[in-house]
């Protein structure tokens, strides 16, 4: 006799489990959707500046290599400001790129690369009702480390920079050649603005 109950318990504990994982499962599922991430990020997108001598929008690409001819004597050198434009070539609004490069020049030569909180008089040289800001200096012939600096924000927009070498009055400066500020501008992803949008 007791040889035929167990089939039948054993068929009663197996439609039992079945039942349980069935009656488990929305419950489960709910728990899964109430745990996933609110935030989603729009749509891709492309980031990078450049360093250019054109104003506006294309840029077209770097490096740029800017000239400082010595219009002084040897003994007292004497170098003219380069303005240059960095645009934002990407799609993609950033808050900051790297600035980066080499320069070429005798060791008394010292380079400033600059920029202008409001907007540069380049004709006079200065920066009406703001402050001027080194971003990076390098002097002689040297390799400028990735130094992070201002950016255009949004795209195909440009920002003015200057550029200035001056001697230290160490040594002489040679009028041939002239000394040179080659500069590489970046932008990697931590400089890149991205939107996003919340689902509650």
């Amino acid at each position: 006799m007791n040889v035929h109950h167990y089939p039948g318990r054993a068929a009663a504990a197996i439609a039992a489990a079945v039942l349980l994982v069935c009656t488990s499962t929305p419950a489960q599922a709910a728990t899964t959707a109430n745990t996933a991430s609110g935030s989603q990020a729009v749509p891709s997108g492309s980031w990078g500046a450049v360093p250019s001598l054109n104003t506006s929008a294309p840029y077209g690409s770097g490096p740029l290599t800017l000239s400082f001819p010595n219009n002084g004597g040897v003994g007292n050198p004497s170098f003219a400001p380069v303005y240059f434009t960095v645009g934002n070539t990407g799609t993609l609004p950033i808050a900051a790129a790297n600035y980066g490069g080499s320069t070429s020049a005798q060791p008394p030569v010292q380079f400033t690369l600059e920029s202008c909180s409001t907007t540069w008089n380049e004709g006079t040289g200065t920066c009406p009702g703001g402050s001027v800001a080194t971003i990076l200096t390098a002097s002689g012939s040297s390799t400028i480390q990735a130094t992070p600096g201002p950016a255009p924000a949004s795209q195909g927009a440009g920002i003015r920079l200057r550029a200035r070498a001056n001697s230290d009055g160490s040594g002489n400066v040679p009028k041939i050649p002239a000394s040179t500020l080659t500069l590489n501008v970046s932008v990697d992803r931590t400089q890149v603005r991205t939107a996003t949008t919340t689902s509650g």
